[in-house]
C-alpha cells in the first residue's frame, strides 16, 4: 500500500491502552494505527496533529465504541430511521462502527437478495463504519452459507418470541437445528448466531391473566408482569442446549433477566460457546421508577427492578456478561402512543445511541468501576463477537485509526432537541449524566466535535470480517492494511496473498517468513525475487496454482472472483452458451499447451477478449521453449499481481 495521507497523530496523558490509562503519542498512516510512542516522543515537523492533551487535560482517549446491536431500519421504514440519522448519532455518541440488525427495515435482511438491497440503501450514507447482520426465520436456512461467503455478513439474528414484525417470524426448535447443521460448515469464520431469548408461552398465559384481572395498561407493573422472566430464562436454557449440541457460537442478545446469569455462567464453564450481553436501559432504569404511563421505557424484554439491575452490573464485573450495547430501537411518535399511555400496544424500543458512553459510565462511577472496563464491554468484546476486532476494538497497531476523546468528569443534563436521531424522543431526556464526547474520530479523521452538531462526512464504510473480504471467492474483495497483514496467522496470511497471485505453499511459506512488509509493493516485490530463487520443481508448483484461462465461468468463481472478472465472466455475452466456439477452442489449447510444457499457460488478459487470447495462445505453443514460457509465465503472473494491487489499494 502506498501512503497518500501525511502522518497524523493523536497524543494524551489519560490514554486507554491495554487496560491502563497512561500518557502515549499515537501515530497514524492512511487511516490505520502503526505506532504507539511516549508521550514526549519528538514529532517530525510533517506529521499533523490532530489533538494534544497533556497533564492539565481531563480528557480521556479511548478506541471508538462499537455498538453491536442498532436497528437502522433502512430501506422501507426510513421514518423511524435511516443510515444518515443513525451514523451521525453514533459519532456524536464516541461509535465509530455499529453493527445493523435485520429487522424492522423492508424488506428484511433474510436473503441475499435482501441483504444486496440493504447494501445498496447504505451507498453514500455512512457517517460511521456498519457491518451487517442476516436473519435467520423458518425455512431460509438455506440462505446462510451465501450471506455468509458471498454477502460478508458478520452474523445472524433470530426470535424465539414474535419480533413485532410479520415478516420476520420468530424460530422453534427444529428451525434452529437445521441453522445450526448449516453454520457448522462455517465454523472456520466463526459466525455467530444471536438470539432474542423470550418464549411465547410464559408471555401468553401472562397477558390472559392480567386481561381477566383488568389490570391498567399504564402501570409499568403490568407491562412488567406481561413479560415474566420464566420466559427469558427457559429461551436461555433452550440456546444453551443447542449451542453445545452443535457447537455452534450462541449469543443472547438484550439480557434484562438476572435469574438466567447462573446459566450462563455455568455454560461458558462447560465449554459451551455461547456469550451475552445487556443493555444501557437494563443498567440504567428501574422498573420501581418508570413513570405512570411514560410508554418511551416500554422495550422487549423490559426493564426490570433495582434489585435486578444490580445483579446485572456484579455479572458484568464477573465477566458473566461481557458487551454492553444500545439496542437503539426506535420509531415514529405516533407508535409509542404517549397520549394514551398504554404500555401493552405502544412499541417497545428505547431511543439512546448517542448517550451510551455517558450513561454506562454514570453508573459504573457510582460504583467505583474504572473507565478501562468501558473499553473491554463496549469496544473489545462487541467486535470480537462479530470477527472485527482485528479491524476495531479498542487501541492496537494494527487496528484501524478510531478513537473517542471524552471528558468522564463531564457532568451534563440530557437535552433530546440535540439528539442527531431522526425521531428526537427518549426517556433519558432531563436526566443528568457523567462522561461527554469531545471528539470521534474515524480512521484517523475528525467527524465529530462537542457543539457542532453537524455531522456531515461521508467516511463511513461497510465493515466485513477479514477472513470474509480477503476470501478469493468473495465478490468485493480488498486488502487489509498492512500492519494488519502482519499481524496475521499463517492460513489468513495466505488468504490475503491468494487475492493477489493465488500463491502455492513454496510462495506462500516464503513470504510468511519474511514479514514484516513495509507495504503491499514491498511484499509484491519480495514475491518476484523469491520465485525467481525457487527450485524448477517449486515454480511449476506456484504457476500451476492460477486459473486456467477459459474454463468453465462457474467453476472460476469457485476458485477466485476476481480471476471471474478479469477473463470476462461477469460481463453480457460470458454466457458460455454463447461463445461454445471460443470456449472449446481455448479448452483443446489448453491440454496442448499443458502437455507439451508441463504447466498452465498464463497471461495477463489486461481487458482482451477470449477470442484476443486465442492466437496469442497458438504463438506460444508453436514458437517457444518449456524455460521460456516458465519464465514468461512467472512474469505475467506478477504483472496480474501488480494490477490486482492497483485496484484493490484504490
Amino acid at each position: 500500500m502506498i501512503y497518500s495521507e501525511p502522518t497524523k497523530v493523536i497524543r494524551g496523558t489519560k490514554v486507554v491502552i491495554d487496560g491502563k490509562i497512561q500518557p502515549a503519542t499515537l501515530i497514524i498512516k492512511d487511516g490505520v494505527l502503526v505506532d504507539i510512542k511516549d508521550y514526549d516522543f519528538e514529532l517530525p515537523a510533517d506529521w499533523v496533529v490532530l489533538a494534544d492533551y497533556d497533564e492539565n487535560s481531563e480528557m480521556v482517549i479511548m478506541g471508538g465504541l462499537v455498538d453491536s446491536h442498532v436497528h437502522v431500519n433502512e430501506p422501507g421504514r426510513t421514518e423511524w430511521e435511516g443510515f444518515v440519522t443513525a451514523t451521525s448519532a453514533a459519532a456524536a455518541g464516541g461509535v465509530t462502527t455499529i453493527i445493523d440488525m435485520p429487522l424492522n427495515s423492508a424488506p428484511v435482511t433474510t436473503s441475499y437478495e435482501n441483504l444486496l438491497a440493504k447494501i445498496e440503501s447504505m451507498q453514500g450514507k455512512l457517517r460511521v463504519d456498519v457491518g451487517l447482520l442476516g436473519g435467520i426465520i423458518p425455512n431460509n436456512a438455506h440462505e446462510i452459507n451465501r450471506m455468509v461467503r458471498d454477502g460478508g455478513v458478520v452474523g445472524f439474528k433470530s426470535f424465539l418470541v414474535h419480533s413485532g414484525i410479520d415478516e420476520f417470524p420468530h424460530v422453534g426448535e427444529a428451525d434452529i437445528q437445521m441453522a445450526m447443521t448449516y453454520m457448522s460448515d462455517l465454523k472456520e469464520d466463526g459466525v455467530v448466531m444471536m438470539f432474542h431469548a423470550e418464549i411465547g408461552e410464559p408471555i401468553d398465559e401472562a397477558c390472559e391473566r392480567l386481561k381477566q384481572e383488568n389490570a391498567d395498561p399504564k402501570e409499568y407493573n403490568t407491562f412488567l408482569q406481561s413479560r415474566p422472566r420464566e420466559s427469558e430464562n427457559i429461551a436461555i436454557d433452550r440456546i444453551i442446549d443447542l449451542s453445545k449440541k452443535n457447537n455452534v457460537n450462541t449469543h443472547i442478545v438484550h439480557l434484562s433477566s438476572s435469574d438466567a446469569i447462573q446459566a450462563l455462567h455455568q455454560a461458558a464453564h462447560d465449554g459451551v460457546p455461547i456469550t451475552a450481553e445487556t443493555t444501557f436501559h437494563y443498567l440504567f432504569f428501574e422498573s420501581e421508577n418508570v413513570p405512570y404511563g411514560n410508554t418511551l421505557y416500554k422495550c422487549c424484554p423490559p426493564v426490570r427492578e433495582s434489585e435486578n439491575k444490580d445483579l446485572l452490573w456484579k455479572a458484568l464485573e464477573k465477566g458473566d456478561i461481557n458487551i454492553v450495547v444500545s439496542d437503539h430501537s426506535p420509531c415514529t411518535v405516533n407508535l409509542k402512543l404517549l397520549d394514551e399511555g398504554d404500555f401493552m400496544k405502544a412499541w417497545g424500543g428505547i431511543c439512546s445511541l448517542q448517550l451510551g458512553l455517558s450513561i454506562v459510565w454514570t453508573e459504573a462511577k457510582k460504583r467505583d468501576i474504572p473507565l478501562t472496563k468501558l473499553s473491554e464491554w463496549m469496544c473489545d468484546a462487541p467486535a470480537k463477537l462479530v470477527n472485527i476486532n482485528d479491524q476495531k476494538g479498542s487501541i492496537k497497531i494494527g487496528r484501524d485509526a478510531d478513537f473517542v476523546i471524552w471528558n468522564p468528569n463531564h457532568k451534563y443534563t440530557v437535552s433530546q432537541e440535540t439528539m442527531m436521531v431522526k425521531n428526537k424522543f427518549s426517556p433519558y431526556n432531563r436526566f443528568e449524566l457523567y462522561g461527554r464526547v469531545h471528539q470521534t474520530i474515524l480512521r484517523g479523521n475528525l467527524i465529530y466535535t462537542d457543539g457542532d452538531q453537524s455531522v456531515d462526512q461521508i467516511l463511513g464504510k461497510r465493515v466485513v470480517p477479514t477472513r470474509i473480504h480477503t476470501r478469493p471467492t468473495y465478490p468485493e474483495p480488498y486488502l487489509p492494511n498492512i500492519q494488519l497483514l502482519n499481524s496475521l496467522d499463517k492460513k489468513s496470511f495466505s488468504d490475503c496473498l491468494s487475492l493477489l497471485f493465488e500463491p502455492a505453499p513454496p510462495l506462500a511459506d516464503r513470504l510468511y517468513s519474511s514479514r514484516p512488509f513495509t507495504s503491499f509493493k514491498d511484499l509484491v516485490d519480495q514475491a518476484t525475487s523469491i520465485i525467481a530463487k525457487l527450485a524448477a520443481d517449486e515454480q511449476l508448483e506456484v504457476i500451476n496454482a492460477h486459473p486456467r484461462i477459459g474454463v468453465n465461468a462457474n467453476d472460476i468463481k469457485q476458485i477466485s472472483s476476481l480471476s471471474f472478472k478479469e477473463q470476462g465472466c461477469d460481463k453480457d455475452g460470458a454466457d458460455i452458451s454463447a461463445v461454445d466456439e471460443i470456449y472449446a477452442a481455448l479448452d483443446e489449447l489448453n491440454q496442448k499447451y499443458e502437455s507439451k510444457y508441463g504447466f498452465k499457460f498464463v497471461t495477463f488478459v489486461n481487458g482482451r477478449s477470449k477470442s484476443d487470447i486465442i492466437p496469442i495462445f497458438k504463438e506460444r505453443l508453436e514458437s517457444s521453449t518449456k524455460e521460456k514460457e516458465l519464465s514468461l509465465g512467472l512474469s505475467e503472473m506478477m504483472l496480474i499481481a501488480n494490477s490486482r494491487l492497483n485496484k484493490l489499494c484504490q
